[in-house]
C-alpha cells in the first residue's frame, strides 16, 4: 500500500474515532471540559514527538504563521464543533462538519491556484449530496 494510502486511511478511522468519542464526553461533560481534554490529549502527541526527537521547527516566517494561524482554526473549529455535538445528533453534526475540505478546496484553487479536476467536482457534488441525505 501506498504510504499516503496508508496514512489516509489511519487519519479516517482516528478522526471517525474522535468523532463519535467527542459526541460520547459531550453527553456527559459541557464542551469546555471536552475541549481542555482533547487539547492535554494534543499533549501527549507533543510529548512524543518531542521525547522522539521528531521535533524541529524551522523559523521561516510565513510558515511559522500559518502554523499558528493553522492551529487557533483547528482549535476554535474544535469548540464549535464539540458545542454543535452537545446541540445536534452525531448523525448529522460530524458528516456536516466533515466536508470542511471543501474550504480548502476553495481556497487552494483561488489562492494557491491548484488545480480541480472535473472528478474532482464531481466528489465534492457527491459529498454534498451525502451530507444532505445524512441529514434527512
Amino acid at each position: 500500500m501506498v504510504g499516503w494510502l496508508a496514512f489516509s486511511l489511519m487519519a479516517t478511522g482516528l478522526w471517525g474515532l474522535w468523532g463519535f468519542l467527542s459526541k460520547v464526553a459531550a453527553r456527559q461533560l459541557p464542551p469546555q471540559a471536552v475541549y481542555l481534554l482533547a487539547i492535554c490529549g494534543h499533549a501527549v502527541v507533543i510529548g512524543y514527538l518531542w521525547m522522539g526527537g521528531g521535533l524541529s521547527i524551522p523559523v521561516i516566517s510565513w510558515g511559522l504563521t500559518a502554523g499558528l494561524a493553522a492551529g487557533i482554526c483547528m482549535a476554535f473549529g474544535l469548540l464549535c464543533f464539540l458545542k454543535a455535538l452537545t446541540l445536534g445528533t452525531a448523525a448529522v453534526v460530524v458528516p456536516l462538519t466533515a466536508l470542511y475540505p471543501l474550504v480548502t478546496v476553495v481556497l487552494s484553487r483561488v489562492v494557491l491556484q491548484e488545480a480541480i479536476s472535473p472528478r474532482q467536482l464531481t466528489g465534492v457534488a457527491l459529498a454534498l449530496v451525502a451530507v444532505w441525505l445524512l441529514s434527512k
